[in-house]
């Protein structure tokens, strides 16, 4: 049912479309007439290449209703050709991707130009989503009247998900575009194929030929094609943009005349190997016209005459310079963090040894100081002591005696007190406060009046934040924190 379907949409369109009207039974008759039935041998290879392409190839006319389909869409949607035939292809896309699509379709339509490159969302029959590439040309008769678009689906929903994760990471990523770069090729065995047939068909087909040549155009790649010498003998617009030439700069010409010495041995070495039947996607350079260097990947296929004859390849060509420049931009920001992760850890090692010095530096100092207290002044303080003095006296040597046991003990330093910014008549005070001292005590050993001697009282409890709290300020600065 779905083949007798191709065949009646088919031969409408093949015979009516192509040159955009239709002919009639008696042009038919004739042409059946002929003594040869190559055009109609020709226009059954072109129907087996469309059916047998991995591409979705669709006609609409113009109210957007499909009238033409190959077999691709139920690999491509899971629905078959006839339940594609009379539906919209806003049938096929989520709401609101139907709305958008809408309208920039619109403004294609009312164009009536060609386009390409048309991302949109399709929903599969099982329900998921997959992104699909649209190209498509405005088709017209005899008369120029618009009959609606023919064109070319392409599932891009892998590629997509690989330009999302290009942002994370690039690895793998030359991998994924050789591979995509593969299929491209594969894809265009079949337009290459149709190409090669109407070189050698009626003027009726040569129309076809050229329908399809703008699809070519119409891709996001690279497209060329060298004889059996590598001189190239068709290049499409990106191929020209890419090297930055124009068309008469370049047909005619070997392709190994835009490479240096290097890419050449490398591109005599896989012509060689279309020669055998080899066909592997590789990585080449190109000289652009202004000197520089394009970094690309080549997906050949090679191409032989009936008599098994090399006469020459064609391929799908990714302009890869800017992968090319993000990798080689990543490896050096990658090298220049390693360098410097590497000097702070040199930097690290160095400053825990410095660290490590100046508390064993500290530590010899405090030991020498506390045993030269013990040696030089302690012997001849306690002497001191034992002599006959005043009152005064004894209250200050009782004061050094408490301030050299302080200095000499481990937990001498005092965090609070240094934080808190005071004077030396303040932490003199303070000194003396800590040790009990009274404020009447505190004046005549310093040698100031009571009242000064209380004003320095109130400045240290405003310092250390107790001028609104009721704790003991001796208490305080003893234990060296608030009491719990």
């Amino acid at each position: 049912m779905t083949q007798g379907r191709f065949k009646r949409t088919t031969a409408t369109n093949c015979s009516a479309d192509a040159t955009g009207r239709r002919h009639s039974k008696g042009k038919d008759k004739a042409a059946a007439a002929t003594p040869s039935d190559q055009p109609l041998a020709s226009e059954s290879q072109y129907r087996s290449i469309v059916e047998s392409t991995s591409d979705w190839i669709w006609e609409v006319d113009r109210e957007g209703r499909y009238t033409f389909s190959n077999r691709k869409v139920a690999d491509m949607l899971g629905y078959s050709i006839e339940e594609v035939l009379g539906r919209t292809p806003f049938d096929f896309m989520p709401p609101a991707e139907a709305v958008r699509i809408r309208k920039v379709f619109g403004a294609i339509a009312a164009a009536r130009k060609p386009f390409s490159g048309l991302e949109n969302i399709n929903l599969h029959k099982s329900g998921r989503q997959l992104v699909l590439e649209t190209s498509g040309v405005a088709i017209f008769d005899e008369q120029g009247e618009f009959r609606g678009f023919r064109g070319i689906d392409r599932d891009i929903t892998a590629r997509k998900q690989v330009e999302k994760e290009l942002h994370r990471s690039c690895d793998g990523l030359e991998k994924k575009v050789k591979q995509t770069s593969l299929e491209i090729a594969e894809k265009q065995v079949a337009l290459e194929h149709e190409i090669t047939i109407r070189k050698h068909i009626e003027t009726e087909l040569a129309d076809r030929e050229r329908q399809f040549q703008s699809l070519v155009e119409a891709l996001n790649e690279g497209f060329g094609i060298v004889d059996a010498e590598t001189r190239l003998t068709y290049v499409n617009g990106k191929v020209l943009e890419i090297l930055g030439y124009s068309s008469s700069e370049v047909l005619g010409k070997k392709i190994i005349d835009f490479m240096d010495a290097r890419n050449r041995r490398l591109y005599e070495k896989q012509i060689g190997m279309r020669q055998e039947g080899i066909d592997t996607p590789y990585e080449i350079q190109f000289k652009t016209k202004d000197g520089r260097t394009i970094s690309t990947i080549v997906s050949p296929r090679g191409r032989f005459g009936a008599d098994g004859s090399f006469q020459g390849s064609f391929a799908v060509i990714t302009d890869i310079s800017a992968m090319k420049s993000a990798e080689k931009a990543l490896r050096r920001r990658e090298q220049q963090l390693r360098e410097k992760t590497r000097r702070l850890q040199e930097m690290n090692t160095a400053l825990e040894v410095l660290l490590r010095k100046r508390e064993q530096d500290k530590t010899l100092i405090q030991k020498r100081i506390l045993i030269n207290l013990k040696r030089l002044v302690a012997p001849y303080l306690e002497a001191l002591g034992e002599t006959r003095m005043s009152e005064r006296q004894r209250f200050l040597v009782e004061v050094l005696r408490s301030n050299l046991v302080e200095v000499m003990s481990p937990f001498s330093d005092r965090p609070l007190l240094d934080k808190a910014d005071l004077t030396r008549t303040e932490l003199e005070v303070a000194n003396l406060v800590r040790l009990g001292k009274s404020t009447t005590q505190i004046a005549d050993a310093l040698g100031i009046s009571y009242k000064t001697a209380e004003t320095h009282r109130w400045r240290i409890r405003k310092k250390l934040g107790l001028n609104r709290r009721r704790i003991s300020l001796m208490n305080y600065l003893s234990r060296g924190h608030d009491p719990v």
